[in-house]
């Protein structure tokens, strides 16, 4: 009698992050089976419309005598990627940043020690989880409640966009989008200007949009705006989700703008701009070989050289750009957020262009008021396409 069965953690879960365990317990009572030679448990993982990816086998998890274990994550998170465009004018939707998948489970052994191996497959199998983007930090994630981020109209409007910067300053004329993971429940982002002034924002059906809420919000920014709130509705017009609200930031800066904009933790990208001083260097590399500078002259029968012979010769040179950049004075809020610019796989710097680059700071101190009256932030960062020479 077949009495394979599955538990998931974390359980009763339609989203899950990921880059964070996604474990399946899986316990076969039946000691006519897990007592056979070479017994395995067997996890197929298929995609969302049922076609298999891979075939994990595992034996009895040590310590138990019914139970086999799979972590099914670093699989599965070869599927997403993320959705950004720093051009977007209008919501779009985020088919990279999610997936959907299947685990079924069975078995495998054998009647004897040499004797062929017998599979049964497909006798209990998950369906309806979709993984997103997401890395959650290890102490939220044992803790994880997918009604934090998923606007279903069964959240009540507990969730939250896809940010953990919850007290946004933004400069009037830099980008920034938010990101929501709403399975088709959202069908508008209103927005309401202060003092005055209202939009709504038409939002694609799937499983994760984003929303530019920036100078790139459609219909523009109303000139005198201090702030704004944005407010995740479903069609019929109720709130889905956690309203999110806007400071224009309209400090003055000698120094140019920089804007960086970053993966986040929640799979969205944020945006920090950087307008204090701003320093750029260029790291060199060079590789040389020895040349013979000397010239065989024909008519004069002379072997010599000029003071215009490279005797030494580079081959190889490269440069890659470094620049420190400085913040404006940040919240304790900001200070802490921040910390996830530095972890970020993907960084995108905007001067004037957009530049792909890469964080060189290595440590971050997370400064709070009581500690330091006031601060910001200083990093340095390179760009991701060095520049090369001629080779000669």
């Amino acid at each position: 009698m077949m009495a394979l069965s599955v538990k998931h953690q974390p359980t009763g879960t339609t989203y899950l992050p990921a880059y964070n365990d996604n474990i399946f317990i899986v316990t076969e009572s039946d000691s006519g089976v897990y007592g056979n030679y070479n017994f395995k448990f067997i996890c197929d993982v298929k995609d969302g419309s049922g076609n298999l990816i891979s075939r994990l086998r595992t034996p009895i998890y040590y310590g138990s005598t019914n139970k086999g274990v799979f972590n099914i994550s670093r699989l599965l998170e070869n599927y997403v990627t993320n959705d950004w465009d720093y051009n977007d004018s209008a919501a779009s939707g985020c088919t990279n940043s999610v997936f959907g998948y299947q685990a079924s489970f069975g078995y495998e052994y054998s009647t004897g020690a040499t004797s062929a191996i017998v599979q049964t497959t497909g006798v209990s199998t998950t369906t309806g989880v979709t993984i997103w983007n997401a890395a959650l930090d290890p102490l939220t994630f044992l803790s994880y409640d997918e009604d934090n981020y998923w606007m279903s109209t069964s959240a009540s409007g507990t969730a939250s966009f896809l940010t953990n910067n919850q007290s946004k300053k933004l400069p009037i004329d830099a980008k920034a989008w938010l990101y929501a993971l709403h399975g088709s429940n959202v069908a508008s982002v209103d927005v309401a200007f202060s003092p005055s002034g209202t939009a709504s924002i038409s939002v694609p059906s799937g499983t994760l949009a984003r929303i530019p809420i920036g100078s790139n919000i459609p219909g523009g920014i109303p000139v005198g705006t201090t702030s704004f709130t944005c407010t995740p509705k479903n069609s019929g017009g109720s709130q889905v989700g956690k309203a999110y609200t806007i400071t224009i930031d309209d400090r003055c800066s000698k120094y140019p703008t920089t804007d960086l904009y970053f993966l986040n933790r929640l799979g969205g990208v944020d945006t920090m701009r950087f307008d204090m001083v701003k320093r750029t260097n260029f790291d060199i590399e060079r590789k040389t070989y020895k040349a013979n500078p000397f010239t065989l002259n024909n008519s004069a029968v002379t072997f010599t050289y000029d003071t215009a012979a490279h005797s030494n010769s580079d081959f190889f040179t490269q440069s890659t750009e470094r620049i420190t950049l400085n913040s404006n004075l940040l919240t304790e809020a900001e200070a802490e957020w921040l910390k996830e610019l530095l972890m970020s796989p993907r960084v995108w710097m905007y001067d004037g262009t957009l530049k792909a680059v890469n964080i060189l700071t290595s440590q971050y101190e997370q400064k709070t008021h009581i500690n330091d009256k006031a601060f910001n932030l200083t990093l340095e960062v390179t760009t991701s396409i060095p520049d090369k020479s001629q080779r000669l």
